[in-house]
């Protein structure tokens, strides 16, 4: 078994927390669909670690509520793996004895000091259907078919600079079977962000999930991207003796959804494409995704929400809507005034001035009817709409931000409504006769 973790780990070994003071304490580490932990036992109260979990009214005299070490290091047979940006939730007790569970945002297999990793200098993460969009290629194949030979090419290609701080780098990656039967290389597509200075990995991987909001519009698919290496400059590649070989980027498994589970059957083609907009676009986008959060926020959000009804679908877009109309309303130099007390019906208005002419469906019937149904689910004294008219308006809605969206960066209403025309989602839901 390498250092790694994978979904389904469960490893026994020492946590070490760094504090000269405590000794080790044997933990069990495992990582899976909830995330990564550890579980921590202790025999009494008067335990150091006990004090991890249990409050100062449990602990007694002989111990004192601790915070748990933002780090920490397990060790075992197979290596050590760091525990980055840590915090105590749940444990057992009968009062005496009990466990503990430790969670971990990041683990970082191979590091044996105390290298303090809250703060990075570069991080790099796969977003699902980034390499798709892209359409950039590292692997070749050749077949031979006389000598029966088959020959594979991998090789990095050019990174796309999208901005002074974010790359994306097409390369491969191979994976071996566990019985050593097949081999797989893969095409990939790394997000890179880089930072002269340390900072926290929110800050780095920003950019890379709001690409990924940005592959979630153009095709309404539940997208992820999850952070899978970490560079510190002050964490050089080093050999045996001591030799510095310049940066070193670490392995991480890093908390994560799993969207891949609410992807719809069947190819969903691309509403926003990589050569409509190339990397300026990317840019272009970043900043339209700081400048409307509060309106892209709710709709991106609703494609994550897995099996809850049409009043809970139109419950999240409506809040969007209305923030998209306020944004706009700023954005025309109306007063804030007048722009906060405006009605749903006048900020529907201003919307479908940017997107007129690019919606497969009647604008004027979208309007009515959206302000409708949301309000007959915002207000208890109104009638509440039928499912099916909430589904609808719902579909309608989403459709209307994301060609906002595409035109904002730059298509043509032509070509929107053109492309949404073929989208799965702008076919009505119908009642089952």
């Amino acid at each position: 078994m390498a250092n790694s973790l994978e979904l389904g780990t469960r490893r026994t070994g020492n946590l070490i927390d760094f504090d000269p003071t405590t000794e080790p304490v044997n933990v069990t580490l495992e990582y899976d669909e909830k995330g990564i932990r550890v579980v921590i036992p202790w025999s009494s109260t008067a335990d150091y670690y006990a004090s991890w979990f249990l409050s100062d009214e449990y602990l007694g005299s002989s111990n004192t509520k601790k915070p748990v070490p933002k780090q920490l290091l397990f060790d075992d047979s197979h290596g050590t793996v760091l525990l980055v940006d840590c915090w105590a939730r749940g444990f057992h007790t009968n009062l005496s004895s009990g466990s503990g569970r430790v969670w971990a945002k990041y683990a970082i297999p191979g590091i044996q000091e105390n290298t303090d990793f809250l703060q990075i200098n570069g991080a790099r993460s796969l977003v699902s259907g980034l390499h798709e969009w892209l359409g950039k290629r590292s692997i070749e194949t050749d077949v031979d078919r006389e000598s029966r030979a088959l020959t594979v090419t991998a090789k990095s290609g050019s990174p796309v600079l999208v901005n002074s701080t974010l790359s994306l780098q097409p390369t491969w990656g191979i994976d071996h079977a566990s019985n050593n039967e097949s081999i797989t290389v893969t095409d990939l597509v790394y997000c890179v962000s880089r930072s002269a200075d340390p900072v926290d990995w929110t800050d780095l991987t920003r950019t890379h999930l709001g690409l990924r909001d940005l592959l979630v519009l153009s095709r309404w698919i539940a997208e992820s991207s999850t952070v899978e290496g970490a560079l510190k400059l002050d964490d050089p590649l080093k050999t045996l003796d001591g030799t510095e070989h310049g940066e070193q980027w670490r392995s991480v498994t890093a908390i994560q959804d799993r969207p891949e589970l609410m992807r719809p059957a069947g190819y969903r083609p691309h509403l926003i494409e990589f050569d409509d907009i190339g990397a300026n676009g990317i840019d272009a986008w970043l900043k339209l995704r700081e400048d409307f959060s509060r309106a892209l926020d709710p709709v991106i959000s609703d494609r994550f929400l897995d099996r809850v009804g049409p009043v809970t679908h139109m419950a999240q877009i409506g809040p969007g809507l209305e923030a998209l109309g306020y944004l706009l309303l700023l954005r025309d130099n109306i007063p804030n005034a007048q722009a906060k007390n405006s009605p749903l019906r006048v900020r529907l208005i201003r919307i479908l001035q940017d997107v007129a002419g690019s919606l497969p469906f009647d604008e004027t019937e979208w309007i009515e009817g959206t302000v409708s149904a949301y309000n007959g689910i915002k207000h208890a004294n109104r009638k509440l709409p039928s499912e099916l008219e909430l589904l609808n308006r719902w579909r309608e809605s989403v459709l209307v931000i994301r060609a906002w969206v595409a035109l904002e960066l730059g298509l043509t209403p032509e070509v929107v409504k053109s492309r949404l025309s073929r989208d799965p989602q702008s076919s009505p839901y119908v009642a089952r006769s």
